[in-house]
């Protein structure tokens, strides 16, 4: 019987080597778990870098349609239900109060007094009043 030193064993497959016995676990690769999970969040990466180029490339699309909304804007929303809601859309100098739904748009006022004027005051009223608060509370 042919005698093999330990080193040629790590070196000759077993099928080359008469009389020595290799078992089927020690034929089998080994996995790692953490290799299985380094991939698996390289693939995540990969697949969130596609995502996030894709909505990059869409926003820069979409950038040269904003020009046909110029001079439209939703001041203010209201859900009224699931569909429903009453929408203040600024047209041009006009206001008008919307009334939408899943199958119609329905105007229901012409405002003669802006409502964004009024919002900015009591916004600006609303700051000016968390900042004092909050002046409160960091010097008491």
């Amino acid at each position: 019987m042919i005698h093999v030193d330990h080193t040629w064993r790590l070196l000759l497959p077993a099928t080359l080597m008469p009389g020595v016995a290799v078992s089927a676990e020690q034929l089998r690769p080994v996995i790692s778990p953490l290799a299985t999970l380094g991939k698996l969040a390289l693939a995540l990466m990969l697949v969130l870098v596609v995502f996030w180029v894709f909505a990059r490339v869409m926003k820069q699309l979409q950038g040269g349609q904003s020009g046909m909304h110029e001079g439209l804007t939703c001041i203010a929303s209201l859900s009224l239900g699931q569909r429903e809601r009453v929408v203040v859309v600024q047209a041009g100098e006009q206001q008008l109060v919307l009334g939408v739904t899943a199958s119609q748009v329905n105007t229901l006022h012409v405002l003669e007094q802006s409502l964004s004027t009024r919002t900015t005051e009591e916004a600006g009223d609303f700051r000016h009043k968390l900042s004092a608060a909050l002046k409160r509370q960091v010097t008491g």
